[in-house]
């Protein structure tokens, strides 16, 4: 009986206001123990860093992907717009990046002992040169026209004689890229690692004009052996898929957080509760 009046007691202890007090200000302490040590403010401040980085990389994949499905609606739309002759496509746009994969046609003769070799370049899965002929218009301005790709084996064929009308895509002057090789800063060249138009203009005799063209098609007709320079790639590529797995990689990051945090404030409860 007396033991059972002390069981009555000790549980109308645990439900007194005081005693809920001091069990809510000893978790309390022990929240704040673990939650703010060094070693817990280190894991809070490197899964903040972390899930930023993450996300952040999500969304510039998102931006990429954004990116190339402007490139590719773009490049379509351009492609489907009638064809025109440089001045016309010229005065489109003062930025000659706006003006790249439009199509131009234009009529000329093609400059004896000015053809040139794009080298260093490959296409489905050969090596071989762009012979690049300038294409002097009848206002005497050049046009620069990348004939077509022909395997290194294969001997390249001169541009077709006489008067000339070509159809053309739209590309702008190539930049060096950290990595590639350089043309020499002077002289004529007759090899060229791009299609660099001021470098190219210096040697040529007239205005030059600041595009150049992708052949897709001539009047007379080019020589057969050269295979039209390849489409750009309208695909999307995998950036979407990279903004889910950066994505995912955050969320994780998150539960891993959660789980470390609670099974610190566990294993701080029982050695509390053992001492």
């Amino acid at each position: 009986m007396r033991r059972t009046r002390n069981l009555t007691h000790a549980l109308q202890n645990s439900h007194s206001p005081s005693y809920t007090s001091t069990a809510l200000v000893s978790v309390a302490g022990i929240v704040v123990r673990v939650l703010f040590s060094v070693k817990m403010l280190a894991l809070h401040l490197f899964t903040i860093v972390l899930v930023a980085v993450m996300v952040s990389l999500g969304f510039w994949q998102l931006d990429r992907h954004n990116e190339r499905a402007t490139f590719n609606d773009a490049v379509r739309a351009r492609a489907q717009d009638a064809p025109r002759p440089p001045d016309q496509l010229l005065a489109l746009d003062s930025h000659l990046a706006n003006l790249e994969w439009y199509r131009l046609t234009a009529t000329g003769e093609y400059l004896t002992d000015a053809d040139m070799l794009l080298v260093n370049v490959s296409q489905d899965g050969q090596a071989g040169v762009d012979p690049v002929s300038a294409l002097r218009l009848d206002d005497g301005s050049i046009l620069l026209v990348n004939r077509g790709f022909i395997p290194l084996a294969q001997a390249v064929p001169a541009p077709p004689e006489g008067r000339v009308t070509i159809l053309g895509r739209v590309r702008v002057s190539d930049a060096r890229e950290r990595g590639e090789l350089s043309d020499p800063v002077d002289g004529a060249l007759r090899e060229i690692q791009r299609i660099d138009i001021p470098r190219l203009a210096a040697q040529l005799p007239g205005e030059v004009l600041p595009i150049y063209v992708d052949l897709l098609g001539s009047n007379p007709a080019d020589s057969p052996m050269l295979s039209r320079i390849a489409d750009p790639q309208l695909t999307l590529g995998p950036h979407l898929s990279y903004v889910m797995q950066w994505w995912i990689f955050s969320l994780c990051a998150l539960v891993a957080w959660v789980f470390i945090v609670r099974r610190s404030l566990a294993t701080a409860r029982r050695a509390t509760t053992s001492a």
